[in-house]
């Protein structure tokens, strides 16, 4: 059977419940304790305790939903492994606040369990579109923020830097050691096959745009005469197309380069694109040290 969402992305958002899950224990422990050293803990606590537990568990069951074909993980997350044993209420702690945290850790490691059963599944086709979260070789990027790199753009999202900057940057996280002179005619600015999606290496080729541009947002009519850059860019033997520039990318772009992914599978060909404005450039860059 088949996943609801790539892989990557999967494991990605059970690995945040599990650090959540984590933490809720540890805030759980905690203010049980300083409540109890100062007197002010009351049965009522135990109510409300079990509600944020609910609330975290509710959540992962939306999650894990929005992941698996069928309810098969959710219930399991519902069920997971307990050792038997009984409960011994010790360090001013009592039956009921321990026995939650307990059954909050048997969840996590059942979630544990969940995660690693990953591998069972079909991945999720690679859809026409990726961004550059869903590709492997960039995954660092998925830790940056939008707001982390605010300070480094301009007006409108531009992230000044030039393109032999940026090619020298995607050379770097590629790990590629040829590095192509930019001239007119070229198929594509930057062409690799060490791009890793899905957990498997593909061809990419690039259209690359810095500041040399001079403008907030990319037009078809800024890739060459009537967008040449682009047919050029396509005629590349890849898999993967993507066009970055350091600013906005125009809609009429990315409708352009919709048709021609689209024409390429007609004719059963392998293809997807990404598009990288300034912001992710931005991102991309920060996540692996390079500014």
């Amino acid at each position: 059977m088949r996943l609801r969402k790539i892989k990557n992305k999967a494991e990605e958002e059970i690995i945040n419940l599990i650090n959540k899950g984590y933490e809720l224990h540890k805030c759980l422990k905690e203010d049980y304790l300083q409540r109890k050293t100062k007197g002010i803990f009351s049965q009522n606590m135990h109510q409300e305790y079990m509600d944020l537990v609910d609330k975290w568990g509710n959540e992962v069951i939306k999650v894990l939903n929005s992941i698996f074909p069928t309810d098969l993980e959710s219930n399991k997350f519902l069920h997971p492994p307990h050792e038997f044993g009984a409960i011994q209420a010790i360090d001013n702690d009592d039956y009921e606040a321990k026995s939650l945290r307990i059954r909050l850790m048997d969840l996590l490691k059942g979630l544990d369990i969940i995660k690693d059963s990953l591998v069972k599944y079909t991945d999720l086709p690679i859809g026409m579109r990726l961004y550059v979260e869903d590709i492997d070789s960039f995954n660092k990027v998925r830790d940056i923020n939008p707001d982390i790199i605010l300070s480094l753009l301009s007006g409108r999202g531009y992230f000044d830097k030039s393109e032999e900057e940026i090619q020298l940057s995607f050379e770097n996280i590629l790990n590629e050691p040829f590095h192509k002179k930019d001239w007119g005619g070229e198929y594509n600015d930057l062409y690799t096959a060490n791009i890793i999606i899905n957990g498997a290496r593909r061809s990419a080729a690039f259209l690359l745009k810095g500041n040399g541009l001079r403008k907030i947002k990319m037009e078809i009519s800024d890739c060459g005469q009537n967008g040449d850059q682009i047919v050029r860019l396509f005629e590349s033997p890849a898999d993967l197309f993507i066009i970055q520039f350091v600013g906005n990318i125009s809609e009429a772009i990315i409708k352009d380069v919709e048709v021609k992914v689209a024409q390429k599978r007609i004719s059963n060909e392998s293809a997807c694109f990404c598009l990288i404005n300034g912001q992710d450039t931005a991102r991309l860059l920060k996540a692996y040290n390079l500014i």
